[in-house]
């Protein structure tokens, strides 16, 4: 009997394990049929930003210049060399660790590792859920929330390949340790020892993976509840049990996850609904996995539509009810996951295990229901294969969507040619100025130092770099970059506490008051990436600290082709763009263009039309291609146009390095005497 049950126990974890993997990796077919675009040279393109974060740590320890606690060099300048407070991770992220052994044993790019190590890793939480329910009497119920926890796009999105994300195994880690806690829950002596000690060593391990001690104090704390509640009378044996998951655990990581935790928390719940933090635009209204979705669009990425979504969530609330005492241990992941009904939607990925534990819960108390009310049937003992057999089918035709999503990198390969440039045409000490998005892939492939990335970019150090790239003149923004460069947020967070209002400290840095000769050589970085990323630099660089927010303008990419000689049809006939009365047509409306503006290899010429008119249109042509681009007179002003689409530069104040439009264009910031 327990060699059936072996059996059955396995063939339940292989299922959602296998169909995990092929959603992952069917994806290379796709990409190794497309190899142009998919990779550069030898090595596959990072599908996450956070990728080059990590990879740059592991690079680093592979070449000896991880000084694990000691300032980072590149990260978050000047203000690391200012504070000494930006500093390696200590100790070096575990992915970081093992992408780096494992390319080092392979002799190849952690890019080739984080191909398939991120998939793998993606499918371990099936083991130990489907460990955790089974010995709750519920094999349906777990293998329902493993395979909907595997196939769920959130998930997938967040664990495809070349990945290279901690998400890998965020979900393994909390349902381990909540399994062997419940497991000791049941054991006597040294059995629930060893089972204590098991969970107390894999939370060292989730917070070396993860880095947020915070959840391993939620996790500990939830076990004391569960003492206090449940075994109240065993005081004397429960302190001993809290001794011993405390001392495995690591005290010094449970009392850092107390100042942890609070920031997590002022991060999710509080700060994130601020327009404003310290008086300066607050970022996270541009970062897309911290936005939160409509519960539709929540229940299509986690459960693949409503109706499963509604019955799965109503399940989970009644397992709960019935089963609290012995599923207890999964409460913090599912309250992480219940973060996505009203935060980011990161967080998604963590409820929707959940959801399909309640689906199958409801469909595994049918099952019993039916077998007690018809126990002559013959039947009976097909009701368990048939209904998982129901789960498969059903899961898989609400989540279609994943099986047919194809991962797409977060840089091209063009991109990734030009940022590796940077080692060749920028000396080793030199600081690149660009939006944060990119700069832990420019810290990984160009090596150069930037001013702030995806794990730095909510300091009001963010703000000024979108002014720059806003700014209608090209003096105010070399008085940014100047002043940035040599006070950082540091200075202005000095200046915050001084009394300055942040309007006036933005005034300031305007006028030229901190445009201090620079120590390091500054380079401003423009990427093709930015152009749609542009509406939100532009919302924060013209932020109205009265009213509290920016302008959203846009830079138009458009698709012309020429109809005749005086006019163009554009965006799929749209609408038409005269170019010889500057009028745009769209239906039954007629648009004034104020001008137009021809960039060709050699020449900008500027052809004005209607004085009223408020839209401009410019043709950029290089070599054999061409771009269209429609804008208002504020983004068409903005040095972000002026610098980089049509290469129109104040030479007294910068330099242009490298012209690879649109992929990238570089400008030397020059040091001037005041």
């Amino acid at each position: 009997m327990q060699g059936k049950k072996f059996l059955q126990l396995l063939i339940l974890v292989v299922i959602p394990v296998l169909i995990g993997l092929y959603i992952r990796f069917d994806d290379l077919t796709f990409w190794n049929k497309h190899r142009e675009f998919f990779y550069y040279e030898d090595r596959p393109l990072f599908t996450s930003y956070d990728a080059f974060f990590f990879a740059r740590f592991g690079e680093d320890y592979l070449e000896g210049v991880y000084r694990a606690g000691k300032m980072d060099p590149l990260r978050f300048v000047p203000d690391n060399f200012i504070t000494g407070n930006v500093t390696y991770p200590d100790p070096i992220p575990m992915e970081s660790w093992i992408g780096a052994q494992i390319s080092k044993t392979m002799e190849t790019h952690i890019e080739n590792v984080a191909l398939w190590l991120t998939p793998v890793l993606s499918v371990l939480f099936v083991i130990p859920l489907l460990l955790y329910l089974s010995r709750l009497g519920l094999p349906v119920t777990g293998f329902s929330g493993a395979l909907l926890g595997v196939i769920s796009l959130i998930y997938l999105v967040r664990t495809q390949i070349v990945r290279f994300d901690t998400d890998s195994l965020n979900l393994f880690f909390p349902f381990a340790i909540g399994y062997f806690l419940f497991e000791s829950t049941l054991s006597e002596g040294k059995k629930k020892y060893l089972f204590l000690i098991v969970a107390g060593l894999l939370s060292q391990l989730y917070n070396w993976w993860y880095m947020h001690p915070g959840l391993v104090l939620v996790i500990f704390l939830t076990y004391v509840v569960w003492l206090f509640v449940f075994s109240r009378d065993k005081w004397k044996e429960n302190i001993k049990n809290i001794l011993v998951l405390a001392v495995f655990s690591n005290p010094l990581v449970i009392y850092s996850g107390m100042y942890n935790l609070v920031s997590s928390i002022s991060t999710y719940f509080i700060n994130y609904f601020k327009p404003a933090l310290e008086g300066f635009p607050n970022v996270f209204m541009s970062i897309s996995e911290a936005r939160h979705f409509e519960l539709l669009k929540l229940s299509k990425i986690t459960a693949g539509n409503m109706f499963i979504f509604s019955l799965g969530f109503a399940g989970t609330i009644l397992l709960f009810i019935r089963e609290l005492r012995s599923i207890f241990f999964l409460i913090p992941v599912f309250l992480i996951g219940a973060i996505a009904l009203k935060g980011g939607n990161r967080f998604g990925m963590y409820i929707a295990p959940f959801i399909g534990m309640g689906f199958g819960y409801l469909l595994e108390r049918g099952i019993e229901t039916v077998k007690e009310r018809f126990s002559g049937l013959k039947f009976r003992s097909f009701l368990y294969p048939v209904g998982v057999a129901f789960l498969v089918v059903a899961l898989i035709v609400s989540n279609w969507s994943s099986f047919k999503f194809i991962s797409k990198p977060k840089i091209t390969p063009q991109l990734e040619s030009d940022f590796l440039k940077l080692r060749s045409i920028t000396p080793e000490d030199s600081w690149i100025w660009t939006w944060w998005d990119y700069g832990t892939a420019i810290e990984y492939l160009g090596r150069r130092a930037v001013f702030h990335d995806g794990q730095s970019q909510t300091s009001p150090k963010t703000y000024f770099v979108a002014t720059a790239f806003s700014a209608p003149s090209p003096e105010l923004a070399h008085n940014v970059i100047t002043a940035i460069s040599n006070i950082g947020a540091t200075g202005v967070k000095k200046l915050l506490k001084s009394g300055k209002k942040p309007k006036d400290i933005r005034n300031m840095i305007f006028s030229g008051s901190f445009s201090a000769p620079l120590k390091h050589p500054v380079y401003w970085l423009f990427s093709e990436d930015e152009i749609g990323k542009f509406m939100w630099i532009n919302f924060f660089g013209t932020w109205n600290f009265e009213m509290k927010k920016g302008l959203k303008k846009f830079i138009i990419p458009l698709s012309c082709r020429p109809r005749d000689n005086s006019t163009l049809v554009c965006n799929r006939g749209k609408f038409l763009i005269n170019l010889k009365n500057g009028t745009i047509t769209q239906g039954n409306f007629q648009i004034p263009l104020k001008s137009m503006v021809i960039r060709t290899d050699k020449d900008l010429i500027l052809k004005p039309f209607h004085r009223n008119g408020n839209l401009y249109l410019e043709y950029v042509r290089r070599g054999n291609r061409s771009w269209f681009f429609l804008m208002e007179e504020q983004p068409f002003k903005s040095m972000f146009n002026q610098m980089y689409i049509l290469r129109k530069y104040d030479e007294n104040l910068f330099d242009l390095v490298y012209d690879d439009f649109p992929t990238m264009v570089l400008y030397r910031v020059k040091n001037i005497r005041r």
